[in-house]
């Protein structure tokens, strides 16, 4: 065959390729990052962390119906060390699971209650295949002491009107939420919080990024006061498929604590997960710290 017309093919097929499979477009910093593997190393779950704290991406892959809480920040959940229950087990009488919510436009200094330690869950678009996603339901720019509200923790506490949902008040922006933030001198039970249940799509994406906007403008007790996210409860005994990428610490005393639940989720479900050394910040200028010390760790990999 003609050399020429050879090469004549040869370019029409590359072109083919080409127009069949173009390179992606990545339009943010998630776009790019991996799936996070099931039983990572702790220096690769302390450099997921870090990742997703310094992404302050607005909606995930582009999509304006997937709020960013879905591919950034830490989402994680403050316990109190007991050999009488798995921590990974809700109180059987609550109505939903509380969660705080860590990233760089979303700063607090300490832990609900005092607490010193907690695990944290996987953003659900990188969780491992196979693992349980409890729907995220709704967003307090600071703790809205949802044990004390209706449906499900994000209802209005019992008696107090200006609790309602924010959406329901019409408080769609952070400027109107801040308008209410500060006519409440009790804040928590009197504050609304904002829906961010999965079918509200883009509308959950614009609660949730107004809700950010507004913590971080809250001031002083904002930043003294974690942030709560409230999750659809569920049931006993699911530590092996719920999204669980470590144990963390906050000091010594929590790191015992860690140390114990580390220890009983491996013997439970088989899966080694790393205890995660958190420093929170001192500061609004400061930033979150994540660490995988081996030293610290209550059981090897």
């Amino acid at each position: 065959m003609n050399r020429w017309l050879m090469l004549l093919i040869a370019l029409l097929v590359s072109g083919c390729a080409t127009e069949q499979a173009p390179p992606p477009v990545l339009s943010s910093v998630e776009s790019a990052a991996p799936r996070h593997k099931l039983n990572a190393s702790g220096p690769e779950v302390a450099g997921y962390l870090t990742e997703t704290y310094n992404n302050t991406i607005a909606m995930c892959r582009a999509n304006p119906g997937a709020p960013p809480f879905l591919c950034s920040g830490v989402l994680l959940r403050a316990t109190q060390h007991s050999t009488q229950f798995h921590f990974w087990n809700p109180n059987p009488t609550s109505t939903g699971v509380s969660f705080s919510y860590l990233r760089k436009d979303a700063k607090f200094s300490k832990l609900v209650f005092g607490y010193n330690n907690g695990f944290i869950f996987h953003p659900y678009f990188y969780a491992p295949d196979g693992t349980l996603e409890p729907e995220i339901l709704c967003f307090f720019p600071v703790d809205g002491a949802t044990t004390s509200r209706d449906n499900k923790g994000c209802g209005q506490s019992a008696g107090v009107p200006s609790s309602v949902p924010c959406q329901s008040q019409g408080i769609t922006t952070a400027a109107q939420y801040l308008v209410h933030y500060n006519q409440q001198p009790g804040k928590y039970g009197n504050l609304c919080g904002f829906d961010v249940r999965d079918v509200l799509n883009q509308g959950a994406t614009t609660a949730f990024n107004e809700g950010l906007k507004a913590q971080g403008q809250g001031g002083a007790f904002a930043f003294s006061t974690q942030n709560e996210f409230r999750l659809e409860k569920w049931g006993q005994d699911l530590g092996k498929v719920l999204p669980i990428e470590a144990v963390f610490y906050i000091n010594d005393t929590g790191k015992t604590a860690a140390q114990y639940d580390q220890v009983d989720f491996k013997t439970q479900t088989g899966l080694w997960i790393p205890a995660i050394r958190i420093t929170l910040p001192k500061t609004t200028a400061e930033e979150v710290k994540f660490e995988f010390i081996a030293a610290d760790q209550g059981v090897a990999s």
